[in-house]
């Protein structure tokens, strides 16, 4: 039957089919084995617009507050730092007046200021402690003087009658606290101000005994220690209280975010990095410096990027495996914002037809 089918030319259907299937695959074979052709090979992923770098102010879960630097070209944080507060401490986080959503921020603008009043209290305190420090020393370096006794014995007078009005108004404050009638607030108030009026009374009794004795050598000393003690605390507070104004270390947009911890977002978008998943499976046909062509569909514009950086580790996206990159614009940025999700072409260079047909007939087809 073959036989005259070949004589008359006449194959059946299936035996052509087995015919064209057995020259694909010899034609297949030669190409695979012997030509060196190369031919492009890219893919299409979606992206994410970041601005180069962002600085956050964030509220934590137990009340501190954060900055955070990132530098989204390198996915490192260049600089981190926590605001601390005692506990009990009535803080508040107070944001620049002058700054608007369309404010560009410039470095070194003071976005915001953390209002401690414990902090605020201490340095009263201690700015009182100093004042009564140095006119003690100011006393004892002058010795005695008939005309300074009187004026210490009154101000003694007086510091003892103002402490106890004062800690008649602590004791009665304090039942008021307990029963929850006041503020924690102004119970520290009303406690604070009875520490320093007994500090008061103190340095009005030794200034008395000063003027009515003089003083010794080693008690100048010790007062000289006692004001160096005082103001390497004070100078420690003024640079905390320093440290709570919150000071902008780039310059960028302003973002708001209306829910969450995050309170403020600070881009710099003199720059821009596309993060964008590149499938597991293409991952061998990856590499940085690649050519990333990215277009906006809202504004229909495409740009220039170029891989920078491929994660170590796996991630998942329904269900599949990919790595996550991060391309950098480069070129004319148009109408980038950050936030925007882009479609991303990787250009992948010439692979062999080799490459192309293990490709074709890999999973990441079938």
């Amino acid at each position: 039957m073959l036989n005259s089918d070949l004589r008359t030319g006449k194959l059946p259907l299936k035996t052509l089919f087995k015919v064209i299937l057995v020259l694909i695959a010899i034609i297949l074979l030669v190409v695979y084995f012997i030509l060196p052709i190369e031919l492009p090979y890219s893919f299409d992923v979606p992206g994410k617009v970041l601005a180069a770098e962002e600085w956050l102010i964030i509220k934590s879960s137990n009340g501190q507050l954060l900055t955070l630097l990132r530098d989204n070209r390198t996915g490192i944080s260049k600089s981190y730092s926590i605001a601390e507060f005692e506990r009990g401490d009535n803080v508040k986080f107070v944001i620049n007046t002058r700054i608007t959503m369309e404010s560009l921020i410039s470095k070194s603008d003071t976005i915001g200021s953390i209002l401690s009043n414990e902090l605020e209290l201490r340095l009263v305190s201690l700015k009182g402690q100093l004042n009564v420090a140095h006119s003690l020393l100011n006393q004892s370096l002058t010795g005695e003087k008939e005309s300074l006794i009187k004026e210490a014995e009154d101000n003694l007078a007086l510091a003892v009658g103002k402490t106890e009005l004062d800690k008649k108004i602590f004791l009665r404050q304090q039942k008021l606290f307990e029963k929850g009638f006041i503020s924690e607030e102004e119970f520290d108030i009303s406690k604070n101000t009875l520490e320093l009026d007994e500090i008061s009374v103190e340095a009005t009794k030794a200034r008395l005994q000063t003027v009515l004795t003089g003083e010794k050598k080693e008690q100048i000393d010790l007062i000289k220690s006692q004001i160096d003690a005082l103001e390497k605390e004070s100078r420690s507070l003024e640079k905390k209280s320093a440290s709570y104004h919150l000071i902008s270390p780039l310059n960028g947009f302003i973002k708001w975010i209306p829910a969450g911890d995050t309170l403020v977002v600070i881009s710099d978008t003199s720059d821009f990095v596309i993060t964008l998943p590149i499938p597991l499976l293409k991952k061998n046909y990856v590499r940085p410096d690649l050519d990333v062509q990215v277009f906006q569909p809202i504004s229909n514009e495409q740009f220039a990027a170029t891989l920078k950086r491929l994660n170590n580790s796996i991630e998942y996206l329904f269900s599949k495996p990919f790595i996550l990159a991060s391309a950098t614009v480069v070129g004319p940025k148009g109408n980038l914002m950050p936030g925007l999700m882009v479609q991303c072409t990787v250009k992948c260079g010439n692979i062999s037809i080799s490459e192309h047909i293990k490709r074709i007939f890999s999973s990441e087809i079938f």
